[in-house]
């Protein structure tokens, strides 16, 4: 009985500090919904940069050697500010059209952005240089201190989306634009500049979702983004579309049932229990468990 609670509640660790890095990609891919209406598939390309990007930067290549932390804050802002360069070329001409025409060049985007990345660094496997380490345990329970600082870090940026959200100017327009953009434009917001800074906040967020993943789960490959983009999905749809605080939720629930699926169930088919819950939420609750707004 005692190795079966250790083992759970290790179970439920491994499931929090997941879902704590899922909930990172999902605020982001929840926070370009709100202000622009459509699901960008695009969105898991993102991530791959950012991983690629700090691997690049901490010395696999540009003849750098940045410390990985350094390394992510300048992944972070490139990619946002990339990502920005991405909605101006390929989003913006098409925003009055609906979201299907964008839904589907995001798509196209999405194959652009991996083949590029492909057929810049090839197929083979990478991993960040970060250090081995034991795991400090209570009682049998515990984790790394990398896989500690990986939590901290998406709790920390989890508290600065709120703070944008709630105590800012920006936060506020973004609200605003996401309740009625035409209403936000007679009160005289900019909604464009409004968007394009949440293409960076949602870009730049994907970036670190991508670092923090690649910590974890070593190697990674250029299709990590869109592998992982699933799990990202589900926890955004279970949270509620357009909902940043539902989609913490929805990564939290999200991360721990991967978890506790792959210690008791099989550890093959960690990704079929994100799509399981995806389709759950699809039939059965499609406004997710908070519904509504940013």
């Amino acid at each position: 009985m005692v190795a079966f609670v250790t083992q759970f509640i290790q179970t439920l660790i491994y499931g929090l500090i997941e879902g704590s890095v899922i909930s990172v990609g999902a605020v982001g891919l929840t926070l370009s919904y709100g202000v622009t209406r459509f699901i960008n598939f695009a969105y898991g390309e993102f991530l791959t940069y950012g991983a690629y990007l700090a691997l690049f930067l901490s010395g696999a290549g540009l003849g750098l050697s940045l410390p990985l932390p350094v390394a992510t804050v300048v992944a972070v802002l490139v990619v946002g500010a990339f990502g920005v360069g991405v909605s101006r070329v390929f989003f913006e001409p098409l925003s009055d059209r609906g979201p299907l025409p964008l839904l589907i060049t995001s798509i196209g985007v999405a194959f652009i952005l991996r083949y590029a990345l492909t057929a810049t660094v090839g197929v083979s496997a990478k991993q960040l240089p970060v250090p081995l380490m034991r795991p400090v345990e209570v009682f049998g329970v515990g984790t790394t201190p990398l896989r500690a600082a990986v939590f901290l870090v998406a709790i920390a940026t989890m508290l600065l989306i709120h703070v944008l959200l709630t105590y800012t100017m920006l936060g506020k327009t973004m609200r605003a634009t996401s309740g009625n953009r035409n209403l936000a434009e007679i009160a005289g917001i900019d909604t464009d500049g409004v968007v394009r800074r949440t293409w960076f906040i949602s870009a730049g967020a994907g970036a670190l979702a991508g670092v923090l993943y690649a910590v974890l789960f070593a190697p990674f490959r250029p299709t990590v983004g869109f592998e992982y983009l699933i799990v990202i999905f589900a926890a955004t749809l279970l949270g509620g579309i357009g909902r940043p605080y539902g989609a913490m939720l929805g990564a939290i629930i999200v991360g721990v049932a991967m978890s506790l699926g792959t210690t008791y169930l099989s550890a093959e088919y960690t990704m079929a229990y994100a799509f399981a819950i995806l389709v759950g939420v699809l039939l059965f609750k499609p406004d997710g468990i908070a519904g509504g707004e940013i």
